[in-house]
């Protein structure tokens, strides 16, 4: 039988049939796949596409700031996207503003009740009221006074419903709470506790921060007064032509806190390159806006309510253990020079987050250590700190006394 000379089965070349049926078999396969030439199937593109379409707005709607300090979703006001639940038996009236009291009430929580108590009633001789202040709502009282106090902090002394606090001092929030958060926090006080004053917006919180821009430590009662109480602040800019009084001077020959001196009699720097006397300097400003509202100027405390830092073993004894405190906290009751306090101290870093920082917590004890008949030595450093925070980074709650008693020994 001859071989074929036409079509695929041709013989050619000296092929035999054997090699011409192989070439056929091949032909009918399919060509072989090659990188970017595979379409992946349509449902799956548009799967894709809505994926990241959703992605994107989602990212938008809740980027909060892209801080990571929000925790809070709402953070980025995605009421037209995901509107809030009602809170008003679902009538909306008052959904917009019940949420920004909700938001008040747990930054006064966390931050003011520890001073002013749950019920906002203070401390009799220490801390004043803001139940029924005539600062809060009454006869001194203005959108404009209170946030100027809550941006910069006010210091004594100063009168509240006829009695005189002589050594009040409450530090700013200006720097340590967003907007929406002073709005809130101011907003919560006016309207509770039988304060029946209005809402604090927003945008009256960012104008304030313009207005009050220059303003350098806490302001005295003279300087409150001094902003007219008819003086407002709409639409972002203030009534009027009233003016800020962010350059007032402080009272007498007293000093802001950030040009503050190391108190006399501070000892000279330890051996080797740390500068004890700079960590001083820097330590009693970081005082003064984080500790001095409850344990007082003189470190006394407050009898009954916050301990003395004066004279205290806790504070003269072992720095490891003084630096874990301040790291976690103490909940009470807690028993110092013979008193028991039942209030506790919650982690001082979530309500004041200078002291996430090493240097900081270093140089606030170390002006605790050289001052009021303490002694600095052995000095804290912020490598130190750094050590102690490692080793106790696991741990979640706050001290109490048991543990600060049989303090577990260093590793």
């Amino acid at each position: 039988m001859s071989q074929p000379n036409e079509g695929q089965d041709r013989i050619d070349y000296l092929e035999t049939s054997d090699i011409t049926e192989v070439h056929a078999s091949i032909a009918r396969e399919h060509a072989e796949p090659r990188s970017g030439t595979m379409p992946i199937p349509t449902w799956l593109g548009v799967l894709c596409a809505g994926a990241l379409c959703w992605a994107g707005a989602y990212i938008g709607v809740f980027h909060g700031g892209f801080s990571s300090s929000v925790y809070n979703e709402y953070e980025s006001s995605p009421v037209a996207f995901f509107p809030l639940p009602k809170t008003d038996g679902g009538n909306g009236a008052g959904a917009a503003e019940l949420p920004l009291v909700q938001l008040g009430q747990k930054v006064y929580t966390k931050n003011c009740a520890v001073c002013h108590q749950p019920t906002g009633v203070g401390q009799p001789g220490a801390v004043p009221p803001l139940a029924g202040s005539e600062w809060v709502d009454g006869s001194e009282a203005s959108e404009k006074r209170l946030l100027a106090i809550l941006l910069h902090g006010i210091t004594g002394p100063l009168t509240v419903k006829g009695a005189s606090y002589n050594s009040a001092a409450m530090q700013g929030f200006g720097a340590q709470m967003k907007p929406r958060e002073l709005a809130g926090v101011l907003t919560y006080i006016r309207q509770e506790w039988g304060n029946k004053a209005g809402e604090v917006t927003e945008a009256q919180v960012l104008a304030a921060k313009k207005m009050f821009a220059d303003k350098v430590g806490a302001y005295t009662e003279a300087e409150i007064k001094a902003i007219p109480v008819t003086d407002k602040i709409e639409g972002g800019a203030p009534a009027g032509d009233a003016k800020p009084v962010a350059d007032a001077k402080p009272a007498g020959d007293a000093k802001p806190a950030g040009d503050a001196k190391p108190a006399a009699g501070t000892p000279a720097p330890s051996a080797g390159s740390y500068d004890l006397a700079a960590s001083v300097a820097n330590g009693k400003t970081v005082y003064m806006q984080t500790c001095m509202a409850c344990h007082q100027l003189t470190g006394m405390g407050v009898p009954g309510a916050f301990p003395p830092l004066a004279g205290t073993e806790f504070v003269s004894g072992d720095t490891r253990r003084l630096v874990a405190i301040v790291l976690k906290g103490i909940t009470g009751p807690l028993k110092v020079n013979g008193t028991v306090y039942a209030t506790g101290m919650p982690n001082p870093e979530l309500s004041f987050p200078i002291l996430k920082e090493d240097k900081n917590v270093a140089d606030v004890l170390n002006y605790v250590r050289s001052n009021w008949g303490n002694k600095p030595e052995p000095v804290i450093t912020p490598e130190f700190v750094g050590k102690i925070r490692d080793e106790f980074k696991s741990k979640t709650d706050q001290w109490t006394e048991a543990d600060l008693l049989n303090f577990p020994a260093a590793k």
